[in-house]
Formats: structure tokens, sequence, C-alpha cells
């Protein structure tokens, strides 16, 4: 092969690996704005539910009612007609 015949093969698969390289990282891209997205929805999906839970625990201690937790992490509620 003639030098020229090389240079012409080098630049085209110098092409070919800026196109590979630009399709990556569009991809990587897409898949970080989905994983983002996601982020963001469970983030707001365990906010709802702690807000859910802290709301229960308040309106079950305004019954009157005593929570607790286990070292097992079991939660237990002892409401006041089971207490007497």
């Amino acid at each position: 092969m003639t030098d020229t015949t090389l240079t012409h093969l080098k630049r085209k698969l110098a092409r070919w690996e800026l196109e590979h390289l630009r399709q990556h990282a569009g991809d990587l891209a897409e898949r970080l704005e989905r994983a983002e997205q996601d982020r963001d929805y469970y983030r707001e999906l365990a906010e709802y539910w702690n807000d859910e839970a802290m709301r229960m625990i308040v309106e079950l201690q305004e019954d009157g009612a005593v929570i607790g937790l286990s070292k097992s992490g079991e939660i237990s509620v002892i409401t006041p007609q089971e207490a007497a």
C-alpha cells in the first residue's frame, strides 16, 4: 500500500471512530436523563410515603396510641383499649 492509501484509511477510520464515540455519548446522555427522571420520581414517591407514615403516626398518637419499634425493625401500635 502506498502512503496516500494508508493516510486515506487512517482518516476514514478516524471518522468512523468519531461517529461511534458521538453515538455512544448520545446513548449515555439518554440513559443519564432517564436515570435522573427515575431518581426524581422515586424521590417524590419516597417523600409521599414518608409523609403518609408521619401523618398516620400523628393521628394514632392523637387517638392515644403508643407506637414502638422493635429491635428487628417491626412497628407496633398499642391502642388505649389494648393498654387497659
